[in-house]
């Protein structure tokens, strides 16, 4: 008997990852909405989901997943269209961990940083703010040279297989580019991915999906 499976996303948050693989998969499943303008995500039905009512989840039957890495780990290995992950034992398997780890623990980080310097600071200091948002910067910019210099130029993040990182390397290049920034990134092997993953067809449909409940833009 098939599981039911349900992806709890909110519109250009890191959640379009495992939408784009969960609708490249092959899988059955549902989406949910939910509204982080409207604090849906502090509400006890998703709460009970996931207590610290971050985004994205996923339900596989009676089971909940949390954090894009391990969404995208589960969803790439199990996928029925066949596997988006390289197998245990293949040394790219352990770079696409090295990869995903990276963009959650210090490119997710340091644009959060810029964009909600309040998260760690207090919202009425002004010049605190300001100084996360340039540390936020400098940050940002020294580990987009570090990600420039690892891609090798090959068509995709692991070489010449797509997979689940390069949907993650979708959302966080769009985070990148957002005007907020503030700052030129040199950052032309990232965005020849990037343009890649914005040709499969899944992704130009989860992303006018998406755009139906929150505006935005691709920029190529």
């Amino acid at each position: 008997m098939k599981k039911a499976m349900t992806l709890y996303y909110f519109p250009r948050a890191c959640s379009l990852a495992p939408h784009i693989v969960i609708e490249e998969s092959g899988y059955s499943y549902q989406r949910v909405l939910v509204d982080l303008r409207t604090a849906s995500n502090k509400g006890l039905d998703y709460l009970s989901l996931n207590p610290l009512g971050t985004i994205p989840a996923l339900s596989v039957g009676d089971w909940v997943l949390t954090e894009t890495h391990s969404i995208l780990t589960y969803l790439g290995d199990t996928a029925p269209n066949g596997p988006m992950l390289p197998a245990i034992g293949d040394p790219n398997r352990y770079r696409a961990h090295q990869w995903m780890n990276f963009l959650s623990s210090s490119i997710h980080t340091y644009i959060r940083s810029i964009f909600r310097p309040s998260a760690y600071v207090p919202e009425d200091d002004l010049s605190a703010l300001a100084a996360v948002r340039e540390t936020g910067r400098s940050n940002l910019e020294r580990a987009v040279k570090s990600l420039e210099s690892r891609l090798t130029g090959s068509d995709w993040t692991l070489g010449d297989t797509y997979s689940v990182v390069d949907a993650y390397m979708f959302i966080m290049y769009l985070w990148s580019d957002d005007d907020r920034i503030g700052i030129t990134l040199d950052r032309p092997k990232w965005t020849a991915v990037a343009k890649r993953v914005w040709q499969r067809s899944a992704v130009k449909h989860i992303v006018a999906l998406e755009q139906k409940d929150r505006d935005f833009v691709i920029p190529f």
